[in-house]
């Protein structure tokens, strides 16, 4: 037996030993959905922290994030979006919230590519406001999936920015480099452009404007989750997607002990 092949029989091992805990532990985060319908108004229930939501504007919010993108980049900008217009509206411990202080996550965590830094920003937000474990867990999964499934950017600026694009992708993926090169394939441009850099704004315009909508939903008691959570543990019996096969070819990668890119 090759190397390869006892590699690939070893990570199949592994992986059907994952999917008997990981369909248990998906099951019993199903059933917790339950606990969803409690939440009507954010004042309906003791908080931990003072951040309170007022109903916003979502073309308010999405033109914010837009125009900030350029100093802010992807994750900054989402949470100027929403965070900007609530300092006005609600004020109180908005008014000290430090938007630059996320900044890292651009990039899919400070360029690395992984998760899209959009989905980083709404996520802290949506934290704070409802702030339950499992009404978060049910938004931010519902924003991944449309993020995912959607074509997008479908912002349109009231005056452009950068530059004028042609193209909406479906990235069916929340991870930054497989969704920024599937639009950058279809349009025909590289990663250093102005094309990009505003895809990218209005994709974050997106993001902020699809978060406010969440938010609205749930501060009328009217949020109700679309997706369910952690559909692809169910699917994969790990935390994962189904489109591995995207970035990696025939061998999709299993953990080793050892690699010979790195020093112990």
């Amino acid at each position: 037996m090759s190397i390869k092949e006892k590699e690939i029989q070893e990570g199949l091992s592994r992986r059907d030993l994952i999917i008997g805990a990981g369909k248990a532990a998906a099951g019993a985060a199903i059933l917790s959905l339950g606990a969803l319908s409690g939440v009507k108004t954010a004042e309906a229930y003791e908080v931990a922290s003072k951040f309170k939501y007022a109903k916003l504007d979502p073309q308010e919010v999405g033109q914010l994030a837009y125009e900030h993108y350029f100093k802010r980049w992807c994750a900054s900008t989402v949470l100027t979006g929403l965070v900007e217009p609530l300092k006005k509206k609600v004020g109180g411990a908005w008014k000290d919230f430090p938007i630059d202080a996320y900044r890292w996550a651009h990039g899919g965590f400070a360029g690395w590519g992984a998760l899209c830094g959009t989905l980083t920003g709404a996520g802290i937000v949506i934290g704070l406001v409802t702030n339950d474990t499992e009404i978060a867990e049910a938004m931010t999964n519902d924003l991944a999936f449309f993020y995912a499934y959607n074509e997008l950017p479908k912002f349109t600026p009231s005056k452009i920015i950068k530059a004028e694009i042609k193209h909406m992708t479906i990235a069916g993926t929340p991870v930054c480099h497989i969704s920024v090169g599937r639009w950058m394939r279809a349009e025909g441009v590289g990663f250093l452009t102005n094309e990009r850099a505003e895809r990218c704004a209005r994709l974050a315009a997106d993001i902020a404007m699809e978060t406010a909508k969440m938010l609205n939903a749930w501060v009328d008691g009217k949020y109700k989750p679309k997706h369910q959570p952690l559909y692809n543990v169910v699917a994969n019996g790990i935390t994962s997607q189904n489109n591995c096969r995207d970035c990696h070819g025939q061998y999709v990668p299993t953990p080793n002990e050892t690699y010979e890119t790195l020093e112990k």
